[in-house]
């Protein structure tokens, strides 16, 4: 069974020997130390000497194939992004990118001062909307930072070099021809001109899709250590659609510089618990991670508690140490206080329950340092003392934080979950938020969407993880970590897919890096690399010395006058192998992510596990596998390998073999959906039945038509959707918008649209001059009105009295309307003069502008109140939080009072803050959830 199992090991090991990226601390030391001057002399010698230079000039092409391979990546994750700005120009896509737009503009003009307490009266009217304290500003910060840079470079233009053009042209020619996609062209002239904010808010996609992919590179490099990996991770976050949907151009949204960030912290965390000495990369880790809450809402939570957790699980498997606990503390203390000055997250880190974790996580490291410290100081104490210390400790620390817990508690100190984050826990379906659940992005991710967005990759992840285990460090768990974190959510909340990108194409590349590792490893091993060298096998048991075999050096010395053993002696010393084998305890070397054998912790418990899986490790075994390593890492050994290696690349590039069509069909998708995310909405193209190509603008020319033909403070109602580009295209007032602040004041707005006609103009003439509806079809405002409908009655009961999902509210499968929706005002400016007996009432809106595809409607609200206009744009009657205060937010006209005094706040599960219970609230929400999950109303 022995040479069995040597058989099957030297079988592996041929094809696939462990690569050597991690050595161990002081396996390299030990080795040169083991080396004299005169051997290193005479290893130069000869053949050594001969394939000194074959070998240097066979790395210097690699790296020059490396190198251009990750230029050519990282111009295609800027290329591909690049199609909304060739088709259609400069101009900002979708919803939130049009706020985003404005916002920058604003800071531009105003300066971060003023950008802080801006208080926009221009959106939520009459209310208004504090944007400086509820915007993540890094993204707006990055553009105009850019913009104040390039102004302070001199415009300049000069002709490109010929010897350039020479060199360069026929090469990218000649890969044009062959098929090649993201080929750059050399411009005969090279020029530069500041650029303005619009344009590079449309830019900043593109560029940070190239910077995302770059660090995607380095996180994979610092799990793997392989340069193939990190350059292969580069390529295929370059291109992954789940990265491409929030990066093409003019989808200035924060996810598209987030993303960059993101793994940006995540390195720079990695790299700083990559040795104990690298805890000084913790400060940049903190920098990035404040960057990235800066930048995105989602940084504060999802970046701060996977390095949070990731730093928890290494006390988990042992590796606390000096330089754990002083990277993690520099990163949270620095990378807390930085996302503390940005207004909209202030005392979050230390009082919300979603990003409370990470603090506890830091907390606990200082009691375990302060322990270590204890044990250092105090030589005479023992394991058990320790470990007991470090108990009460422990305990100490508890009791603390259940005492401090239970007095703030009471207090309202900490915050609830937000519905958002609730929501990744239960059905999407089950928020219990009305609002919340109308969102078509918090809808969970289905198979068909992770194959869409993340494709052939995502066929690989599995490999990218196994063969990782052959390499345990620290980041090797942060994959693991980050993989099932990132599967989890995105199945609650299909927007997640994004942060998906990342650690399927840094798997991915794992598994790519390792098989090039493998190819290219024996030519260099024939080229002069040094392979495996067997480390020493001695143990610490007095009783067997450096034996391997059961049998003494003193035994050896002392039978030299002995040519043979009695077979007695023999089975003698047989046994006495097998029970030193069981006896033994390995000493091996410390890993590079470990400073010392730690007693009294998990580190000492691996090393009690090690030891004993080693006592059950044959000899005989250990050194047929050491010999394998070192026979397949010989010359002789190498040479089969290279073979194999040349036989798999000749059969790739000649035979076409199925993995080149998979990758090929791979980036031909990413290209189509680059494509088809290239629309900016606003304005899309078609193609019709005749091959012919057709722009429709109805969107963008409706707004311009508000723009041109509107009072500058006229006020225009329409779905919260459409607030943002109303303020960023129409540049008027909106009711709402996609901040979604504020439940009850869009529940008012729902019920302005759902209501009968006349009702509904009671109220909007107080409101709005005009009334905007989306009527294209598919997901149009009539598609939307049931939504519309129920956000309505979460705050006014009596819009669906006694059905809390408003199922009497819509159309049936005949496209016949209820009772309700024909009566509602949504559906009669919908189908006004286009369905028959649809009409407006003329006395109460007329129609002002219809588009040339009837995508957009625009009514004009008859006999608007001037009264209740006026009383809203009157500073006096805003309500501030001090005299002469920034935050001054308005208030309805007084004759919106009755109405306003009906609505009940809405008051969802995760209000445990709140001083008593709410009979209605937990009514509608046990209804609501019942009506959700299929059942009746009767039945609910």
């Amino acid at each position: 069974s022995s040479r069995l199992g040597s058989k099957v090991l030297v079988f592996f090991l041929f094809f696939f020997p462990p690569p050597e990226v991690v050595p161990p601390i002081g396996a390299l030391t030990t080795a040169r130390g083991a080396r004299g001057r005169g051997e290193c002399r005479g290893s130069m010698s000869g053949l050594s000497v001969a394939l000194f230079l074959p070998r240097q000039l066979f790395k210097l092409g690699l790296i020059a194939v490396q190198l251009v391979a990750l230029a050519w990546f990282l111009y295609a994750a800027y290329d591909i992004r690049l199609y909304p700005i060739k088709e259609f120009g400069y101009i900002i896509h979708e919803f939130d990118p049009w706020f985003n737009y404005r916002a920058t503009e604003y800071l531009a003009e105003h300066g971060l001062s003023k950008f802080f307490k801006w208080y926009d009266y221009e959106s939520w009217y009459p209310l208004g909307r504090p944007v400086g304290t509820t915007i993540y500003p890094g993204m707006q910060m990055t553009a105009v930072a850019i913009w104040e840079g390039m102004k302070r470079i001199p415009e300049f233009s000069m002709p490109t070099p010929p010897a350039l053009l020479q060199i360069l042209q026929p090469l990218l020619t000649f890969a044009e021809k062959k098929g090649v996609m993201y080929v750059p062209s050399i411009p005969a002239e090279i020029s530069y001109a500041p650029m303005s904010v619009n344009d590079i808010c449309c830019m900043m996609p593109p560029w940070f899709g190239s910077v995302a992919s770059l660090f995607t590179g380095l996180l994979a490099y610092e799990i793997s250590r392989s340069v193939n990996a990190g350059i292969m991770a580069v390529g295929i976050m370059s291109v992954i659609p789940a990265h491409l949907m929030r990066s093409v151009g003019g989808e200035f949204d924060n996810e598209a510089v987030a993303v960059a960030a993101i793994c940006c912290t995540f390195w720079l965390w990695l790299r700083s618990v990559r040795t104990p000495r690298s805890w000084p990369w913790g400060l940049l880790a903190g920098a990035s991670y404040a960057y990235a809450a800066a930048a995105w809402g989602g940084g504060p939570i999802f970046v701060l508690n996977m390095v949070g957790v990731h730093a928890l699980l290494l006390v988990g498997l042992g590796r606390f140490n000096s330089g754990v606990h002083k990277a993690y503390t520099l990163f949270w203390v620095l990378g807390t206080a930085g996302a503390m000055q940005i207004p909209v997250i202030g005392m979050q880190p230390v009082r919300s329950l979603e990003q409370m974790g990470p603090m506890l996580v830091c907390i606990g490291y200082q009691v375990l340092a302060f322990c270590d410290s204890v044990r250092r100081r105090s030589p005479k104490m023992d394991t058990s003392a320790f470990i007991m210390f470090r108990i009460r400790a422990m305990a100490f620390l508890i009791f603390g934080l259940v005492v401090i817990a239970f007095v703030l508690y009471p207090t309202g100190y900490f915050g609830p979950l937000s519905s958002r984050i609730r929501g990744l826990f239960v059905k999407h379906t089950k928020t219990g938020n009305p609002l919340v659940d109308s969102v078509a992005e918090h809808q969970p991710a289905n198979p068909s969407m992770y194959g869409a967005y993340l494709h052939l990759p995502l066929n690989f992840v599995l490999h990218g993880g196994l063969v990782s285990l052959w390499n345990r460090n620290n980041g090797f768990y942060f994959l693991m970590l980050y993989g099932f974190i990132a599967e989890h959510f995105s199945g609650k909340m299909s927007r997640l897919v994004l942060i998906c990108g990342p650690i399927v194409s840094v798997s991915c590349a794992i598994w790519c890096g390792f098989l090039l590792d493998h190819i290219i490893q024996p030519f260099l091993l024939l080229l002069g690399k040094e392979g495996y060298k067997a480390p020493d096998t001695s143990t610490t048991n007095g009783d067997t010395g450096g034996s391997t075999n059961g049998s003494s050096k003193g035994k050896d010395n002392g039978s030299k006058g002995k040519d043979k053993a009695s077979a007695k002696d023999k089975g003698k010393n047989a046994k006495e192998g097998k029970k030193a084998d069981k006896k033994k305890e390995v000493e091996r070397p410390l890993m590079e992510w470990e400073e010392e054998d730690r007693p009294g912790g998990v580190m000492h418990i691996k090393k009690i596990m090690n030891n004993t899986a080693a006592r059950g490790w044959p000899s005989s075994t250990q050194k047929a596998y050491q010999s394998a390593r070192e026979y397949l890492d010989s010359p002789i050994g190498a040479v089969p390998r290279a073979v194999l290696s040349v036989a798999v690349i000749w059969y790739v590039v000649t035979m076409r073999a199925s993995v080149v069509p998979k990758i090929v069909e791979f980036v031909k998708h990413a290209d189509q959906v680059a494509h088809s995310l290239s629309d900016p909405q606003v304005v899309y193209s078609v193609t019709d039945r005749q091959g012919n190509y057709h722009l429709i603008d109805d969107y963008y020319q409706g707004y311009k038509w508000i723009d041109e033909n509107t009072p500058k403070d006229a006020r225009v109602m329409a779905w919260w959707d459409y607030g943002y580009q109303i303020t960023g295209i129409a540049r008027r007032t909106s009711i709402a918008d996609g901040n979604t602040w504020n439940h009850e004041h869009i529940a008012t707005l729902g019920r302005c649209l759902t209501n009968p006609e006349k009702k509904a103009h009671n109220i909007i003439r107080h409101l709005a001059d005009y009334v905007l509806v989306w009527t294209g079809g598919g997901g149009d405002d009539l598609a939307k009105s049931p939504h519309m409908a129920r956000i309505a009655n979460s705050v006014y009961s009596d819009v669906c009295p006694g059905d809390p999902t408003c199922s009497l509210f819509g159309i049936d499968q005949q496209g016949n309307p209820t009772k309700m929706m024909s009566e509602s005002l949504l559906y009669k400016l919908h189908g006004h003069n286009q369905k028959a007996g649809v009409q407006a009432n003329p006395r109460l809106f007329t129609e002002a502008y219809t588009s040339k595809h009837n995508l957009v409607r625009i009514f004009k609200v008859v006999n608007i109140s001037q009264e209740s206009k006026d009383f809203a744009m009157d500073p006096a009657n805003r309500k501030c939080d001090a005299p002469g205060s920034w935050y001054c937010e308005g208030q309805y006209p007084p004759a919106l009072q009755k109405l306003i005094e009906k609505r009940k706040a809405f008051k969802q599960l995760e209000d445990f803050n709140a001083d008593q219970k709410d009979k209605d609230a937990e009514e509608y929400q046990k209804a609501y959830h019942a009506r959700m999950a299929g059942k009746s109303i009767l039945s609910s």
